[in-house]
């Protein structure tokens, strides 16, 4: 085996060894987490229109599992997971989905990167004061690509692209990022009114 073939797979053990560490640290730090609030933006291009799709909201989370997101402003709708039932609420039409048998899509919610593991292919590089991830699904998923940017350490993600099957981008932008705040239980609990029309779904 000649220099530059030892060379060249010094620097990709290298490599490999420090997305590695860079994976560990921030499981580390994000096992610290107890929960997030945070306001976001959501983009979602698609070849069916010429423009995309925009909203923003406020996006809650506590530990274990329970996840919030509350879309305003054009699109009223909020997003209510308490582990095991996810909850789609449409306010102004006064009208819900349930969907059941989403547990395993509770860490895509939470940017867990220790459980997304479990079914994602995770590489990680450092790009100045900046952590890139990229995410492959393991098996078929509705999600063919997910790719998250954390800045200056943070344990929590400040930028999410998620691809969809056919490879159409959805770009989440999170600011005011508060990590540990107390969200009371309400925040997680959704009980319909008697005049909203509920729907039951589910997934594989």
């Amino acid at each position: 085996m000649n220099k530059t073939v030892l060379i060249v797979l010094s620097l990709l053990i290298m490599a490999s060894r420090a997305a590695a560490d860079l994976l560990d640290d921030l499981k580390a730090r994000q096992s610290k987490i107890t929960s997030v609030s945070a306001t976001f933006t959501q983009e979602k291009k698609t070849r069916l229109l010429s423009k995309p799709l925009k909203a923003s909201g406020h996006f809650l989370f506590r530990q274990p599992d329970r996840i919030r997101w509350e879309y305003t402003g054009g699109t009223n709708m909020q997003v209510i997971f308490n582990g095991k039932d996810l909850w789609l609420w449409y306010p102004d039409l006064k009208e819900a989905d349930r969907l059941s048998g989403l547990s395993q899509y509770g860490s895509m919610m939470r940017f867990d990167v220790h459980s997304l593991s479990k079914d994602y292919i995770i590489t990680a590089k450092k790009v100045r004061s900046m952590t890139l991830l990229t995410l492959l699904p393991k098996a078929k998923s509705p999600i063919s690509r997910i790719e998250m940017e954390l800045a200056g350490g943070s344990p929590f993600p400040r930028l999410v692209r998620l691809l969809d099957r056919n490879g159409e981008p959805t770009i989440i932008l999170f600011r005011d990022i508060m990590l540990n705040p107390d969200i009371p239980d309400s925040s997680f609990t959704f009980r319909p009114a008697k005049d909203v029309v509920i729907r039951e779904g589910s997934l594989p």
